[in-house]
């Protein structure tokens, strides 16, 4: 008598409501991190207007991975003020990508969540690149 067993698949991203989920977990793991959580506490405060930043990441995502459109900030020149002011290191570069690949792993699979890994690790290769 074999027994079917069920496996509990994850969905991938789908929509916008799919991203924020990710930028929350990602925003959550970032501020309790001591090794990081300077840049958003201190560097620029971002931790003060989550809500209205997490809808402006939620853009830029959405465009990236169905190509919505509506991100016209300058997302280079922004983490380039900050770099600046507070020098972003090799180490800053893969403990946001660990957090942010983790926050996605734990609730999405599929095209979609491998396309944000992807574009993440090209914006950070980018970003190292640039400001070195």
């Amino acid at each position: 008598n074999l027994k079917c067993k069920k496996f509990n698949t994850m969905k991938d991203i789908e929509t916008r409501e799919d991203i924020i989920l990710i930028i929350r977990n990602f925003y959550d793991r970032l501020l309790k991190d001591q090794s990081i959580n300077f840049f958003f506490t201190q560097a620029t405060h971002v931790d003060q207007h989550l809500e209205e930043h997490f809808e402006t990441l939620a853009t830029f995502w959405e465009q990236g991975l169905f190509l919505k459109g509506g991100y016209s900030n300058n997302m280079f020149q922004i983490h380039k003020d900050i770099h600046d002011k507070h020098p972003f290191t090799h180490e800053h570069f893969e403990i946001w990508l660990d957090h942010f690949y983790t926050s996605i792993t734990e609730s999405f699979e599929g095209n979609k969540a491998d396309q944000m890994k992807t574009m993440a690790l090209n914006m950070a290769t980018v970003m190292k690149i640039k400001f070195a």
